[in-house]
């Protein structure tokens, strides 16, 4: 495992020169959104997905890196917006999980990251998110080929695009801690999440 994250880590510095990478950001978003400093990326762990530092998009059109997720245990899935059987379900999934842990919710990044970067955009995540009634707190993702499918390795989801432009998928939640570090993953649709919320818990209260 630590080889195919070490293979992923060079794969991701070769290609952080790209212009997507490299995309302004406005002085709005600066505040919440700007690239880790040095300082935190000499504290980050090759087993943390924020050693991915390519730019993604949110579903307010925002400009951001994983790196933007520190601070906080995440809840993750990676979905796609013209799915019509398991990425609802993944979603309803989700909210059931943020539903159980009450008040804690407030504590956690609940995200979503599209596998298809041609058509979900921002636009088009948005109007999944509204559709799913995710509130404003989630972050919805999209961002190029090369960068979902390298945050796909480091989270060990699968996924194949079909001549239709639509996906097959693995349909994992994962838990990471608040340094990006996989902690959990449980498999399926409609599934019993009691473990998955003992393991949020147990990391909150590490804060």
């Amino acid at each position: 495992m630590k080889k195919i994250l070490l293979s992923v880590f060079i794969l991701t510095v070769l290609f952080s020169c790209s212009p997507k990478q490299n995309a302004p950001v406005d002085d709005k978003t600066k505040s919440c959104c700007k690239p880790a400093t040095d300082s935190t990326a000499k504290t980050i762990s090759t087993n943390s997905i924020f050693i991915l530092n390519d730019t993604f998009e949110t579903q307010n059109n925002k400009p951001v890196q994983l790196a933007l997720l520190q601070g906080k245990p995440t809840v993750l899935a990676m979905i796609f917006t013209h799915c019509t059987y398991a990425c609802p379900r993944l979603a309803h999934d989700m909210i059931s999980i943020a539903e159980q842990l009450g008040a804690n919710r407030d504590n956690l990044n609940m995200v979503m990251v599209s596998f298809d970067s041609e058509r979900d955009n921002p636009a088009a995540l948005k109007k999944f998110a509204d559709e799913n009634k995710l509130d404003a707190e989630w972050i919805l993702l999209h961002g190029s080929e090369q960068a979902v499918r390298t945050l796909s390795v480091l989270l060990n989801v699968q996924f194949e695009k079909d001549a239709e432009g639509n996906f097959s998928h693995s349909n994992i939640i994962t838990v990471l801690d608040k340094n990006g570090v996989l902690k959990f993953q449980k498999e399926g649709l409609n599934a019993q999440h009691d473990e998955t919320v003992a393991v949020i818990e147990k990391l909150l209260g590490e804060e």
